[in-house]
Formats: C-alpha cells, sequence, structure tokens
C-alpha cells in the first residue's frame, strides 16, 4: 500500500525514483509500471501525476536540469563562462554513471518520434540563455562562443559514450579550457 503523501511531495517523488532508475541503469529499465511498483503505487495511479511516459520523460530531464543548474551555479567561483564550463566539468565528472546514462538518452532522442525529442532539441538554447548573463562582459561574439562551446560538449558526450576514459576526457577538457582561456582573455 502506498504511504500517504501530498500531490506535490508524491509527484517530487516519483521524478527523482525516475531520475535514478535512468541514472543507474539508463532509459531502457524505465516503465510506467516499474517506476509505480519501486514508488509502491499502481500504474493507473501514477498515470495520475503522469498520463503518459513523454510527460514523464520530460518532466524527469527538466526536474533534473534545473537541480544541476542550480548545483553547477553554486560552484561557480566568480563570473564568466570558463567557470561555468569547468564547475560543469566537475559536477558531472563526479557523476559518470549517471551522465553517460542521461547522455545515451540523449542520443536516442535525435529521433523526431523518441518522446523526448523536442525537449532535447531545445535544451541548448534554454541553457544558453541561463548563462548569457554571465559571459556578458566577454569578450568576442557570444554567439559564435556558445556555437564552439555546443560542438565541445556534444563531442565530449560523444567521447563518453564511445568509452573514451574519464581521464581523457578530462585531458581533453584541459586543452579545450586554454584554448578557451586564451580566446576569453581571461
Amino acid at each position: 500500500m502506498a504511504k500517504r503523501m501530498t500531490p506535490e511531495a508524491r509527484r517530487l517523488e516519483i521524478l527523482a525514483v525516475a531520475r535514478q532508475t535512468i541514472a543507474e541503469h539508463g532509459i531502457r529499465a524505465l516503465s510506467i509500471r516499474e517506476l509505480a511498483r519501486r514508488c509502491g503505487m499502481s500504474a493507473p495511479g501514477l498515470m495520475h501525476y503522469f498520463p503518459d511516459m513523454q510527460t514523464l520523460l520530460v518532466a524527469v530531464l527538466d526536474e533534473r536540469d534545473k537541480a544541476d543548474s542550480a548545483a553547477v551555479f553554486d560552484q561557480v567561483d566568480g563570473k564568466g563562462l570558463l567557470a561555468i564550463l569547468d564547475a560543469g566539468v566537475d559536477y558531472y565528472s563526479s557523476r559518470a554513471q549517471e551522465s553517460k546514462n542521461f547522455d545515451a538518452l540523449e542520443a536516442e532522442a535525435q529521433d523526431p518520434f523518441h518522446p523526448a525529442h523536442a525537449y532535447f532539441a531545445e535544451r541548448f538554447d534554454r541553457m544558453v540563455e541561463s548563462v548569457r548573463p554571465y559571459v556578458a562582459d566577454e569578450s568576442g561574439d557570444s554567439d559564435d562562443l556558445f556555437r564552439v562551446v555546443r560542438l565541445i560538449l556534444e563531442g565530449s558526450r560523444a567521447q563518453a559514450l564511445r568509452g573514451v576514459s574519464l581521464e581523457e576526457r578530462l585531458a581533453d577538457w584541459q586543452a579545450v579550457r586554454k584554448v578557451l582561456l586564451s580566446h576569453l582573455g581571461n
């Protein structure tokens, strides 16, 4: 029998369990029925909060992005894109398996029929807008800079999916960081 919770507490529990499931086992381990079981409720009960997998998945991704952004920005020492990227590298490196599973989910979502396709198609633009105030004073064309950063991040995630070690990817980040540092004039 499911424990009594407020609707908001139940919703947050469902999202936390779904995120943990994806983080530990990947998206293929997530189903409405299995998630309901893990939350101690029925599938129809869970569907009261999230009527389908797309709604659930987008809510999990949105909640994860908000929590991760807050955690990264809490680590930022100073202002500037490089400080944010350094904090992001530190944060996600400490969560390598979770990051890899969510990166795999994003790779699968390249399919236009995937339930998270639209979310990921718009994700980078949302991230840029949240970071833009921190880099407003940096030299150069920030739009070009963000394009370069996008390519760097996508390449790093692809390397992780191909099995390139965390140590190698961190060494690559240090090389990229040197180039960005010279470009940003920091």
